[in-house]
């Protein structure tokens, strides 16, 4: 592959897992506002883990930011699933705890090793990251569709009243979908420090989190479609990093560069007001607490 298309996967991945663990958490019926923290605290995982231990560390990276986002999603499903809080005080709430909670780590563990990163392990390996995130769009669409567990996910978001009176726990299944969630959005991060930068930054997710939110609705719920929305929008943040390395005079372009920095987050506004008044594939109880 060129670097051109390398640039696009390598910016789309941690879009298209964030996207991902979006779709499950709202065809569960809870939006993740936090999903942008949980980003952020599996960036910082696979950084404390893999940082210095060169290639052989990264599987261990990879568990502890999944397992991070899980913690996280636990905690999430125990304020609004079992205490009924309101998911979007719940999510915000958890979100500002892992940004200054990441920041507080950072600066107590800072150091100068760097995670090395799939990209720099070259061959099949550095195609690893990118095969993983279409075989997890897979297994997403095949959990929802053709599993019990995924079946009663897909029930707890669009007729809770139903599973339950079916002897199902819509609880349960709503939690469940939280922790798959939390999973993957654990996995988004790690990919911002394992295959794009290889060291942990604060904030470094960049409000990716936040763009998937609105990418759920680009996608139409659907897991296929998070891979085709993170793609789309990957390229457009990789048409913003190839037009501005053309600007040969950023100060002379003040306005071009702001509307290209601008460019994806206009593109995922476009795509909320666009999909606003179709909202037939939205879950019909996505939001709403459980009785």
């Amino acid at each position: 592959m060129n670097e051109l298309t390398m640039q696009l996967l390598r910016l789309a991945l941690p879009l298209v897992l964030a996207t991902l663990a979006e779709v499950v958490a709202e065809r569960g019926g809870v939006v993740n506002l936090a999903l942008e923290g949980m980003l952020l605290a599996g960036a910082l995982a696979a950084w404390l883990a893999a940082a210095g231990g060169g290639g052989g560390a990264l599987p261990a990276a990879l568990l502890a930011a999944a397992l991070t986002g899980v913690a996280l999603a636990a905690l999430l499903a125990w304020f609004v699933v079992h205490l009924r809080a309101d998911a979007i005080v719940a999510g915000t709430a958890l979100h500002f705890l892992c940004l200054g909670g990441t920041g507080l780590v950072f600066e107590r563990y800072q150091s100068s090793a760097s995670v090395t990163t799939f990209p720099e392990l070259g061959g099949a390996l550095a195609a690893a990251p990118y095969l993983a995130a279409v075989a997890l769009a897979a297994a997403v669409l095949l959990l929802l569709l053709q599993t019990r567990a995924g079946l009663a996910m897909r029930a707890a978001g669009d007729a809770p009243a139903a599973l339950r009176a079916a002897g199902g726990s819509p609880a349960r299944a709503r939690s469940l979908a939280l922790l798959v969630a939390g999973a993957l959005a654990g996995l988004a991060g790690a990919s911002l420090t394992t295959v794009l930068t290889g060291t942990f930054v604060e904030n470094m997710s960049g409000g990716r989190g936040f763009l998937a939110l609105g990418l759920v609705l680009f996608a139409r719920w659907n897991a296929l479609g998070a891979l085709a929305a993170g793609l789309f929008l990957g390229a457009a943040f990789t048409l913003e990093l190839r037009v501005s390395t053309l600007v040969a005079e950023p100060a002379a372009h003040g306005a071009l560069t702001f509307a290209l920095r601008a460019l994806p987050y206009l593109v995922t506004i476009a795509a909320l007001a666009l999909a606003g008044p179709r909202r037939t594939a939205a879950p019909a109880a996505l939001g709403r607490p459980l009785d």
